[in-house]
């Protein structure tokens, strides 16, 4: 029988990255902060217990005020952790899906790379808020491949959400435009794509001509790169056009 309490406030991020679960028994949130996304995960009936983490011992708390009060809190496991250690307080099982969601690229890159041997098969639902390519190649590197990407915006912001899964056996790796931009949204192109692209064009255009002004050999080095990404960019927004 459902739960009867109110359904979790979620934000339009939260709520897409919820959208990419698939249902399974266990569900794994890495810096759960408030705790929402966790409740929503049971609420919906995506999951059927959810590992509820956080670095910080004042935002578990949170997390877990918010789960008991929609009587969810024998539902969960809660666990004070680093990153994917945070899997060891499932002991014997293992989560169908983890949800890193809300930090930078090179922390998430470096937590699934530190965490890899606790991964087991479990589908990846990532929210990189920068160097979303770097991301891109940890999860190559792992042996995970990307199979969502989607646009999120919240206050005039614009988030990619990314779902993953283990490669199959012989699966392709990814082109340098599929790793800069995305493979997914080259094939789909969502109509809120735009926005990210054209700040990022924006940038790039600064970065370009920054370097060709610039007197250090090294920094000009960088000049080829960029262009490449300005050009793919721009590809990708002649789409749109």
């Amino acid at each position: 029988m459902m739960n009867s309490t109110p359904f979790p406030k979620l934000d339009n991020r939260l709520k897409q990255a919820l959208l990419l679960a698939s249902p399974g028994k266990v569900a794994a949130d890495i810096g759960a902060d408030h705790g929402q996304l966790s409740a929503a995960l049971l609420k919906s009936g995506y999951t059927e217990h959810v590992l509820v983490s956080d670095i910080s011992e004042p935002s578990l708390n949170k997390a877990r005020s918010a789960l008991s009060s929609m009587n969810l809190y024998d539902k969960a496991t809660f666990a004070v952790a680093d990153g994917l250690d945070a899997l060891n307080a499932l002991k014997e099982i293992h989560a169908d899906h983890i949800f890193i969601l809300g930090m930078g690229g090179v922390t998430l890159s470096q937590i699934l790379e530190k965490g890899a041997d606790k991964l087991r098969g479990a589908s990846l639902i990532l929210g990189a808020q920068t160097d979303l390519p770097l991301v891109r190649e940890t999860l190559v590197r792992l042996h995970y491949r990307i199979r969502q990407e989607v646009v999120a915006e919240e206050n005039h912001r614009y988030y990619i959400l990314i779902k993953c899964s283990p490669a199959a056996p012989d699966e392709a790796t990814y082109t340098q435009e599929e790793l800069l931009l995305g493979p997914v949204l080259l094939k789909t192109f969502p109509p809120l794509w735009p926005n990210i692209l054209k700040r990022r064009r924006e940038m790039l255009l600064t970065a370009i001509t920054s370097m060709k002004n610039a007197a250090s050999h090294k920094r000009a080095a960088q000049l080829p790169a960029f262009e490449e990404e300005l050009a793919f960019v721009d590809k990708a927004l002649s789409h749109y056009a």
